[in-house]
């Protein structure tokens, strides 16, 4: 038996067959990647150094970080030895030591030799680091006076309900209403 097709539907899966075929590639453009210029950076030996002591700093004990301290106080002021007190100071962290280092390393970036300029940038990263330290310990004596406000609060109403539980003990035992005397 033989089936006539109609002039649409022969155009109908004509059109459906083309669909199936493969699509032709789309041209895709390349994309160029920019990469960043190489730096190439020559350490100057007093950095290194620098940036070795402030290592070291963080290894020493108490009774080493004052005989560093005393070492200190006995160098000249030249710049590196500022960069030096400064760290050491950040490294003690009593109350007021931030502070202090973050002036000593405001002298170094505003200085005009050449040995201060070289090591302004390290004295400006630094000093915001040293910033950020004093914030967050400002942040944490608040919440630490917070808890301690917190807790006070916290006893007063103990001894509250401690004084009502006493209170309540104290108080005799009444006979229910109605019941014989």
């Amino acid at each position: 038996m033989m089936i006539k097709l109609s002039a649409p539907l022969l155009a109908a899966c004509a059109l459906l067959l083309a669909g199936c075929a493969a699509p032709t590639p789309v041209k895709q453009t390349p994309v160029l990647v920019q990469t960043p210029p190489r730096i190439v950076v020559v350490a100057d030996p007093k950095l290194t150094e620098l940036l070795a002591y402030q290592a070291s700093l963080r290894a020493m004990s108490s009774s080493e970080l004052v005989k560093a301290q005393l070492e200190l106080a006995r160098a000249d002021h030249a710049p590196h030895n500022t960069i030096r007190r400064a760290m050491l100071q950040a490294t003690l962290r009593t109350p007021g030591d931030l502070a202090r280092a973050q002036t000593l390393l405001d002298s170094i970036t505003q200085a005009t030799s050449d040995e201060a300029k070289l090591l302004a940038p390290l004295a400006q990263f630094l000093s915001g680091q040293y910033a950020d330290l004093r914030r967050q310990d400002e942040a944490v004596e608040r919440l630490n006076g917070q808890v301690r406000e917190a807790q006070r609060r916290n006893d007063q109403l103990n001894e509250k309900l401690e004084a009502l539980k006493n209170i309540e003990r104290s108080l005799s035992v009444r006979p229910a209403a109605g019941a014989p005397k």
